[in-house]
């Protein structure tokens, strides 16, 4: 029998947005379940084996509940009102995709996530980010990849995927690239020292990534802070797409590149 996740806050639940998309789904006599995005590190009560996971919110709460489908292999369809960016789906595109969905005609897209030292258990769908944890010294790193070694002075580093790029390596002067191409991008955060302001790579590529002893930095994975340290020697780190995906149920497949330019222009 099909069933529903719904993860979102407690302001979005006050929304007319909510009512609407809850109003329609009992409408289609389909079970629901409702998580604060506050509570989801407990949901395996609610989870079983044709679960369609659905957040409601911003890209933000997208990207939380990204890891949880990851975790627990469920089909994914983010919602929401994101104010830049395209990871959520408008409600426009919501009756179409759920009835195709609730009518098992539904199609999907797959996304990989960026890996550090090839562990599953800390995925990053938009961007890894490397950054100094002082603020009057630069970052000294040693960029690697393809047998090919670079010296980088700055304020950290980002390594996104295409998804991400439309985030923090666009801030940082990166390049959009589409979605759908499957591609790693190296932005640095204010180099000091000559550097493409990107550069952008195949999916099969392995980046490894040298921190200097005696730093002090931060590794945040699509924004949250998992590492902090300051070491007394040298510390590699490897950085690649992943093999495992996660489905994203959509209308269509084609990348919302217009969507994100539309919001950025306007």
């Amino acid at each position: 029998m099909k069933n529903i996740l719904i993860i979102t806050s407690n302001k979005n639940i006050k929304s007319k947005y909510y009512k609407w998309i809850t109003s329609y789904i009992k409408k289609r006599k389909v079970i629901f379940q409702i998580v604060h995005i506050e509570d989801s590190l407990n949901i395996d009560k609610y989870i079983k084996k044709d679960t369609l996971l659905i957040s409601l919110g911003g890209d933000g709460t997208a990207l939380k509940c990204m890891k949880i489908a990851w975790r627990y292999n469920l089909l994914f369809l983010p919602l929401g009102h994101g104010r830049v960016g395209y990871l959520v789906n408008t409600d426009k595109d919501f009756k179409k995709i759920f009835d195709k969905w609730l009518n098992n005609e539904y199609k999907f897209i797959k996304r990989k996530a960026l890996l550090q030292n090839k562990k599953n258990s800390f995925p990053a769908f938009n961007e890894i980010v490397i950054i100094k944890n002082s603020p009057t010294r630069l970052l000294d790193l040693i960029l690697e990849t393809y047998d090919q070694k670079v010296k980088l002075r700055s304020d950290g580093i980002i390594i996104s995927t295409s998804l991400g790029s439309t985030a923090y390596n666009y801030s940082a002067g990166g390049p959009i690239v589409q979605n759908d191409i499957e591609s790693i991008i190296i932005t640095p955060i204010s180099p000091f020292t000559k550097f493409p302001r990107s550069i952008v790579i195949n999916k099969e590529s392995n980046i490894k990534i040298t921190i200097l002893k005696n730093q002090n930095f931060a590794i945040q994975f699509d924004g949250v802070v998992e590492i902090e340290n300051k070491l007394k020697e040298d510390i590699v780190y490897e950085y690649s797409l992943s093999n495992k995906t996660i489905k994203l149920l959509e209308d269509n497949t084609y990348p919302k590149l217009d969507r994100f330019l539309n919001q950025i222009l306007r």
